[in-house]
């Protein structure tokens, strides 16, 4: 068993800051290489994510940004000059947070090839980080670095229980198969091969929400229109009006992705098709 295998916690660390490094070079259009480093000063956290991690590894972790770096986070991703030093605002805050999101989720597929199934399930916290030895993670870049406080709470790899002797299955005696049968799932199977060439508009939907006609009569340059969803919610991805997954949001070379975390039964995909 390597070295990685056997320290879940060392293997954290690695992980998120190797998921940190693709994800934020991805946003920012340039190399950048996140370093975990000692923490001399606990950071004092203006905006504090918690992770649950559940699957082949069990525990929590936090990821704590100070106020300056959350108005940097939230600039990378939106494109925008970051807010001046002060009170940060709800929007910045949320962007901060859906950055964040997406290295989580980086960080779990990378995780994943190394233990087995896991989640990461990054939510907003309370600002009262927990006590405990924590850890920053160092990004420099030019005109400065970004960083961000990494916090372990608890982490255990549960132990797999030993795999109860099964008698030898005896081999079935299959019923030999009726033509008739055959012929109609040969003649269904050919009919379906057809329409896999077709092409579909894709939709994702963030959120919906009814508005007098007055309210939007009026919407301008500027104007913000709330969604009925939250921003750590999945999205929808819709076919024909159909929802047929949901995911989250991601950023691949530049453009916007889904990451699908669940996907509708297979009768339900092909009610789409034309």
């Amino acid at each position: 068993m390597s070295d990685i295998v056997q320290d879940p916690a060392s293997s954290l660390v690695q992980q998120l800051a190797e998921a940190a490094s693709s994800v934020l070079s991805q946003v920012a259009g340039a190399t950048l290489q996140a370093q975990p480093v000692p923490l001399g000063t606990p950071i004092q956290a203006a905006t504090l994510i918690r992770i649950d991690i559940s699957g082949a590894l069990e525990g929590a972790c936090e990821i704590a940004l100070s106020a300056p770096m959350t108005a940097q986070f939230a600039a990378l991703l939106t494109g925008e000059p970051p807010e001046p030093e002060g009170e940060i605002s709800s929007d910045t805050s949320e962007a901060a947070v859906e950055l964040i999101q997406q290295i989580c989720g980086n960080a779990a597929d990378r995780l994943r090839g190394v233990f087995g199934p896991l989640e990461l399930k990054p939510r907003l916290a309370e600002r009262d980080p927990a006590s405990g030895e924590r850890q920053c993670l160092l990004i420099p870049r030019d005109g400065g670095a970004l960083d961000f406080e990494l916090h372990i709470l608890r982490l255990t790899s549960p132990a797999k229980p030993a795999a109860a002797a099964q008698p030898t299955p005896q081999p079935a005696v299959q019923p030999a198969a009726k033509p008739a049968n055959a012929a109609a799932a040969q003649s269904s199977n050919r009919n379906l091969d057809l329409l896999l060439d077709i092409e579909l508009g894709v939709t994702l939907r963030f959120g919906t929400r009814h508005m007098p006609l007055k309210d939007i009569l009026e919407l301008c340059s500027g104007s913000v229109v709330e969604l009925d969803r939250r921003v750590e919610e999945p999205v929808d991805l819709l076919i024909d009006g159909r929802l047929i997954a949901q995911g989250e949001v991601v950023i691949v070379e530049g453009n916007y992705g889904l990451r699908i975390l669940q996907v509708a039964a297979q009768g339900e995909k092909i009610a789409c098709l034309p």
